[in-house]
């Protein structure tokens, strides 16, 4: 493999993605390289004095990451790919390789990663806004929603609804927390500490890698007051954790995107937000709030995107602490306040604005879809 090329590919990839620094790739004892991004890419043998990014893994598998054929955050999840530096930073690495893949050309100007842009409207947007006011999410049992009712009457008209008992047949709901820490050996995952809520999307957020089976073990521990507790959020489910799991019914499986886990204790919390594809979302253990606004509410709230063509977006309205004086069509908004107890489904559709928070010590298990609704 011809290392140079290959990261001079791989890393104008980075510079569409706004990523800037010195990523240094550990081979093996004897073969080290690293990459600056910036104005230019600069690509050297040998080790950097000064890298921000350190990633060791195999050359093998750095091929399968090029190729297609190896996952980097299953690779990361296994520990076959490891992390050193800044986290933030390192978290991009998806982004770039799917950029390089795509044949993306460098822009004209540097773009920044945290910057904001206006949100645009999007076809959730206008659905909504022809509806009736929705006063109250529907609770439905499993058992007395059929697949064919859900893809009539919810999936078109983007209604949220909880299905309650919708685990019983995961191996992964039926274990105690003791019981499933065997099969959290030997995985880590991506942690976020400090004011994580302060910098949605940002990646100046402290990001750690943590061992999944030593955090779930200390998740009853007591944190300082004020500041947010540790939360493993956003982490693609491990291979070895996919049997201890089901793919829901309600879309077909060619459509699913792979599945994410979030762990954490009381308090951890996402402020109110949207994401761009529809979301069913598994309350495995512990209770979960979420606050809902329909998406056709997306000037009240104060929406800003983290790219100019839309995508995830925030909004620095507050649904606890609403400011009327800033954000005086928050008024008018219809906050919609729902528990989710273990064993719910929470169909989030495409355009939702929700905050969520743990009632308690939590796991849970989100499947977001490529459905073709929304955009």
């Amino acid at each position: 493999m011809d290392l140079p090329a290959v990261l001079s590919n791989l890393f104008a990839g980075a510079q569409t993605v706004g990523a800037r620094g010195v990523f240094q790739f550990v081979f093996s004892a004897e073969k080290t390289i690293w990459s600056e991004v910036a104005e230019q890419v600069t690509i050297r043998p040998g080790r950097h004095p000064a890298a921000d990014v350190t990633i060791e893994l195999d050359e093998q598998d750095f091929a399968g990451i090029l190729q297609g054929t190896r996952d980097v955050e299953e690779l990361f999840a296994n520990g076959r790919l490891k992390i050193g530096g800044q986290m933030g930073l390192a978290t991009l690495l998806p982004q770039i390789i799917n950029a390089a893949r795509r044949g993306a050309t460098p822009p004209k100007q540097a773009r920044d990663m945290n910057q904001r842009y206006p949100a645009p409207e999007r076809a959730s947007d206008r659905l909504s806004a022809r509806q009736a006011t929705l006063l109250e999410v529907e609770r439905r049992p499993r058992g007395g929603l059929s697949v064919e009712e859900f893809r009539r009457h919810y999936l078109p008209q983007g209604l949220p609804v909880i299905i309650s008992d919708a685990l019983r047949d995961w191996p992964l709901f039926n274990m105690s927390r003791e019981e499933s820490l065997v099969h959290f050996a030997e995985l880590q995952g991506i942690t976020r500490h400090g004011d994580y809520v302060q910098k949605t999307f940002s990646t100046e957020r402290d990001f750690r890698s943590t061992s999944m089976a030593e955090f779930i073990a200390a998740l009853d521990r007591d944190v300082e007051e004020g500041v947010p507790p540790p939360y493993m959020g956003n982490n693609v489910l491990p291979a070895q954790l996919l049997e201890l799991i089901r793919f829901p019914d309600y879309f077909e499986s060619s459509l699913y995107i792979k599945p994410r886990i979030w762990i954490g204790p009381k308090g951890t919390l996402t402020p109110l937000h949207r994401d761009d594809t529809d979301n069913l979302f598994a309350q495995v253990w512990g209770r979960k709030s979420f606050i809902l606004a329909a998406p056709h509410h997306r000037e009240a709230l104060g929406t800003w995107s983290t790219s100019p063509q839309g995508g995830l977006e925030g909004c620095d309205a507050n649904p606890d602490k609403p400011d009327y004086d800033r954000f005086p069509g928050a008024r008018e908004v219809v906050f919609l306040r729902i528990v989710l107890e273990a064993g719910d489904l929470l169909f989030l559709p495409e355009g939702w604005f929700h905050q969520v928070e743990s009632v308690s010590t939590s796991l849970s298990v989100n499947f977001w879809v490529n459905s073709g609704r929304g955009w």
